[in-house]
């Protein structure tokens, strides 16, 4: 699809979207984003379901008919937040060969004749309720009761590892196991404690709400809440026996009793979203309470996700950089890239404190992007001041988001492989962590990286479930020690924690990195152990572009360093002369 299209479509004053063959957003306009309530962010490369929950199911139903060849106009009756007279008007868009490539969907007023809005609708595949119908329900006991005695018990359940199961076994499987589960949900909850009179009270309601969410509207009292969701993860984790295999699902459950926070279905919907976006967080197979701290929490985070994209769009984000040393000879190899955020009123902002936000909001992946060409454009720019490469390489993190979803993440660095720099002068750290959170796409990833030329180090090593097993399933060319190991370096477990760690290493032909040395201690053990690169303050601090381009043509020129803890400090900028200062001696 033409990319100027694509830029054209944010500034159209309708909702409209556009959508690749894979069903991933190219562009949306601001009054898309607004109708689908979705946080302000990159979301080309994403999937809807992946960012919101409004509309999703038919948005899904619509996409996959439009990609099929299909125009068409589509009722939508299943989520009471979007206004009602209105409907997905869907047209394919198709390159000159015929084939199509894409979707282009506007959300706009409904033409024609439409259904009796007052009908029950089900979900075609399950035969439940659906989200509509869902909020309705709630709608009428929320109405129908007291609000100082408000108590309703109602569950958010999703089928978190449905995708991965659709990637691996096709859709045909996934829609087998949404209805084997809509099943189950729909008996297992029947069977609900008595109440006084000796009676079983059933679930007032299960409804789909998504492709792999089901909403549950409890019939037990608050007190029985917890049994029920106890019960509703064991109804899930039941494996599921499909063409000869036995499947099993992770899940992710909210839980709300509503009180006097809940006047009406709107607030039910957000908290128990809210509450299932803690559960996928903390999970797999977790089930969280809602409380009013989670909402406050979220409120804070919007706000702070808010500053993040302004600073963005204001070039407030820096990169700094530590050097990389060579343990046998203190000689500088390469960089590590940190950003850091120029707060206009708190100064140089670490990222501990913005980065899980970036994270959640998506604007990790604009940002990534984003850190990646201004590596290389410092790269480049020490090349041309010092005619000479005195700096090897720069090592950039990679977040789990950048790896759960590389599209960005691999435009960008085909681009700069295109315009003829040579991408194996990065390094990127992915954490463990990452790379086995999902698997499949892991793998993919790093297939493609390693297609590109790009040198892949893995991060934190030795703080995964097990460092054997990655290193085995993701051969890396270099492995990173994750500081608190090396602070445990002058204790006898500490050492052999460290010296294990190494051993796996080198068993798989892996460069070692120690992170975190502080003490010549610490880079004297190292360096017998057999560590080859290490950083950390005993070496030097952060530093801006400037200085770290001082800093390595210092070791350029000065030769191998004695083993002795250094004496030199980084060269300080003159603000009067815009010149380095170089310490005496």
């Amino acid at each position: 699809m033409n990319p100027e299209l694509a830029r054209f479509v944010t500034d159209i004053p309708a909702a409209i979207a556009l959508f690749d063959a894979e069903q991933r957003y190219i562009s949306a306009s601001r009054e898309w984003v607004a109708a689908l309530g979705l946080m302000r962010g990159p979301l080309a490369g994403r999937r809807h379901d992946e960012i919101s929950r409004i509309a999703s199911a038919p948005l899904n139903e619509v996409l996959r008919r439009t990609l099929g060849g299909e125009s068409i106009e589509f009722w939508r009756f299943s989520d009471s937040r979007l206004p009602q007279k209105s409907a997905f008007n869907a047209q394919p868009y198709t390159a000159p060969d015929g084939k199509v490539t894409g979707a282009t969907v506007v959300l706009g007023p409904a033409s024609g004749s439409r259904p009796d809005q007052t009908t029950p609708l089900a979900d075609p595949l399950t035969g439940l309720a659906e989200r509509r119908e869902f909020a309705a329900r709630l709608r009428s006991i929320l109405e129908e009761q007291d609000p100082a005695q408000r108590a309703v018990v109602v569950f958010s359940l999703s089928l978190d590892n449905l995708r991965t199961i659709n990637n691996l076994h096709g859709t045909h499987v996934g829609d087998e196991i949404v209805k084997v589960t809509a099943e189950r949900l729909t008996a297992g909850t029947r069977s609900t404690p008595q109440d006084q009179s000796g009676s079983a009270r059933p679930a007032d309601m299960v409804a789909r709400l998504g492709p792999g969410l089901f909403g549950i509207i409890g019939g037990s009292a608050p007190g029985d809440c917890e049994e029920l969701a106890a019960r509703l993860l064991r109804i899930v984790q039941n494996p599921i026996a499909i063409a000869g295999k036995a499947l099993r699902l992770n899940a992710s459950i909210a839980s709300i009793v509503t009180g006097e926070a809940h006047a009406t279905e709107e607030d039910v919907l957000r908290d128990l979203d809210l509450a299932l976006l803690h559960a996928q967080s903390v999970g797999p197979n977790r089930v969280v309470a809602w409380e009013p701290a989670l909402t406050s929490a979220a409120s804070e985070r919007y706000a702070l996700a808010e500053q993040l994209r302004r600073a963005f769009d204001n070039g407030e984000f820096a990169l700094h950089y530590q050097p990389v040393m060579r343990l046998r000879d203190n000689r500088m190899i390469g960089a590590e890239a940190l950003l850091r955020w120029n707060h206009p009123s708190d100064g140089l902002v670490s990222p501990g404190g913005f980065l899980p936000v970036l994270e959640e909001s998506g604007l990790i992946l604009e940002v990534g992007s984003w850190i990646i060409r201004e590596a290389v454009r410092q790269f480049e720019s020490w090349h041309l001041l010092y005619g000479r490469d005195i700096v090897e390489w720069i090592a950039i993190n990679l977040s789990e988001r950048q790896f759960i979803d590389p599209a960005p993440l691999l435009a960008t660095l085909r681009a700069l492989h295109g315009s003829g720099f040579s991408v194996n002068r990065l390094k990127f750290e992915i954490g463990e962590t990452a790379l086995t959170h999902n698997p499949e796409v892991s793998s993919a990833a790093l297939a493609e990286l390693e297609r590109l030329g790009v040198r892949v180090a893995i991060d934190d090593f030795g703080t995964g479930h097990s460092s054997l097993t990655t290193l085995r399933r993701y051969p890396a060319e270099a492995v990173k020690i994750d500081g608190e190991f090396i602070a445990q370096i002058g204790t006898s477990q500490g050492e052999k924690l460290v010296d294990a760690l190494i051993g796996i290493a080198q068993g798989y032909n892996a460069s070692i990195i120690a992170e975190g040395i502080e003490t010549d201690e610490q880079r004297a053990f190292l360096r017998r152990g057999g560590c080859e690169l290490g950083q950390g303050y005993f070496f030097a601090e952060p530093m801006d572009g400037a200085r770290l381009g001082a800093h390595a043509l210092i070791h350029a020129v000065a030769g191998e360093r004695p083993a002795a803890a250094p004496s030199w400090m980084p060269p300080r900028l003159n603000p009067r002369t815009s010149t380095y200062l170089l310490p005496a001696g």
